[in-house]
């Protein structure tokens, strides 16, 4: 290898190997060379990522970010998090999600707190974020601070010469070893845990329109789903169905909640009762049912008084086939005219019905279920996400909030109310953050550290002319000069 590579694979990370590489002409080097270079490149990298963290840590150290403002009579149940508070302030600087800022400074505080000699390795390049990541995730189970450390120096050889694969087999086996009786009360308590996720736009390929949901619970839980939808697709097939196996797996789930949608409820089977394996020579789940366990179908519940429902946003010229501009399905995005058109056609759904010059809601549907008759409803329709800038959390999952607290002269009405996720309902009104909205909609939050974010009005639909002059120069001029 030629001098300057020697001197790059001999270079601890920092400020010097930083310069090293910016002066590497890769072009002119063999394949040898370049996997030199990749090598110094994640040294470097895995270093730059521990010194982010080191920020992140001394931030949640700062004293805006250890106080809480709620009154005791308010906050007496709750709990205050200063990497909460101080996450939110990264997701609103790096245009983070709150989840991913917080869990990034939550990293941080514990890796310096709970496992220094993986943030050493994790400074020093010898291990990868993702592997830091991984020792502290798996760890956390572990009580005992003295079992944790020696958990960390066990698998940190492993850490620096094998791949993530083989460290977590090593951490699962060692955090099993270093308390065997606490670690079988975590597996029977588990299944606590167990749960359906959201679903998440575009699958693998990210084709337009496909959305991933993710199932975690009890691995026989798991795998008896499985064998069931599988042996129904594969009977199907024996049959004359010419769909794929795929096709018909997914079919004949996605088929047992739409029919439930229809219908009120969800198959035949107890939801209050979790599933556990039945031993061999006893009665089945229809001969054990007890009086508070009746047996029969899950009937779907209500939010906020009103059914189960799928909702489409939608222009009114496209659901009348008069164009095809996208819709919007709340909880994944948007999806196309012929997309929404089919499921109107379908499905048991709520239409929202939206003005193509202005985006703004013209009718909240009324096809499946009564109007709505309180505020909430209008509120989750109009502002359809959590209106903290960063967060995506959709409103119905979210709280109707005072902009101006109603103990301070603020009304309970549409222009003064909003909604926002617990999370951040609590960061507005006990950590610091100040609101001011200007004469063109858009909402401005001051964040305990003195910075300024902005969050507009949610256009619901799609805009096909431009705003009115008269707007567009309020608009600017409020850009201009905010209201803080």
């Amino acid at each position: 290898m030629s001098d300057p590579i020697d001197r790059v694979a001999a270079l601890p990370p920092g400020p010097e190997l930083s310069v090293a590489l910016a002066g590497v002409d890769l072009a002119a080097l063999s394949a040898h060379e370049l996997v030199v270079v990749a090598q110094a490149r994640q040294r470097q990298l895995a270093h730059e990522e521990a010194a982010l963290l080191r920020v992140f840590a001394e931030l949640a150290a700062q004293p805006q970010y250890q106080r809480c403002d709620a009154p005791d009579e308010l906050g007496a149940g709750h709990t205050h998090r200063a990497v909460q508070a101080a996450g939110d302030e990264i997701s609103l600087a790096l245009r983070w999600t709150p989840g991913r800022a917080t869990g990034r400074v939550a990293l941080a505080v514990e890796l310096a707190e709970d496992l220094p000699d993986t943030f050493a390795a994790l400074e020093a390049g010898r291990v990868d974020a993702d592997k830091a990541r991984l020792i502290a995730e798996r760890t956390r189970c572990l009580p005992d601070p003295i079992l944790r450390r020696r958990v960390e120096a066990v698998v940190l050889p492993d850490a620096e010469t094998r791949t993530r694969w083989v460290l977590d087999q090593r951490l699962r086996r060692e955090v099993i070893a270093a308390d065997p009786a606490a670690a079988e009360d975590r597996r029977r308590l588990s299944a606590e845990h167990r749960h359906v996720g959201r679903p998440e736009p575009a699958c693998a390929g990210g084709e337009d329109g496909m959305a991933t949901l993710t199932l975690c619970g009890p691995a026989e839980d798991v795998t008896a789903l499985w064998v069931a939808t599988d042996a129904a697709a594969r009977h199907a097939r024996t049959s004359g169905d010419d769909r794929t196996l795929d096709q018909l797996r997914f079919d004949l789930l996605t088929g047992l909640a739409w029919t439930a949608l229809e219908s009120g409820h969800l198959g035949c089977c107890n939801p209050t009762h979790q599933s556990q394996p039945t031993p061999p020579d006893t009665p089945g789940p229809a001969d054990t049912a007890g009086p508070d366990e009746p047996a029969g179908p899950a009937v779907l519940g209500r939010r906020r008084g009103r059914p189960a429902t799928v909702h489409v946003t939608v222009p009114i010229h496209t659901i009348t086939g008069a164009g095809d501009a996208p819709g919007e399905l709340d909880g994944y995005g948007p999806i196309t005219a012929a997309a929404v058109r089919r499921i109107t056609a379908d499905a048991t759904l709520r239409r929202l019905l939206t003005d193509p010059v202005e985006g703004r809601l013209l009718e909240y549907g009324r096809s499946t279920y009564s109007p709505p008759a309180d505020l909430a409803a209008h509120v989750v329709a109009r502002d359809r996400t959590c209106r903290f800038v960063t967060c995506h959390r959709p409103a119905t999952e979210a709280e109707i909030d005072h902009q101006l607290p109603y103990a301070a002269g603020g009304t309970t009405g549409p222009d003064n109310t909003w909604a926002l996720h617990d999370g951040h309902h609590r960061a507005k009104t006990w950590h610091g953050y100040q609101i001011v909205t200007d004469p063109a909609g858009t909402t401005w939050w001051t964040t305990p550290a003195g910075h300024h974010y902005p969050v507009e009005p949610e256009v619901i639909g799609p805009v096909l002319t431009p705003w009115a002059p008269a707007l567009q120069t309020a608009a600017a001029a409020c850009a201009e000069t905010p209201p803080f």
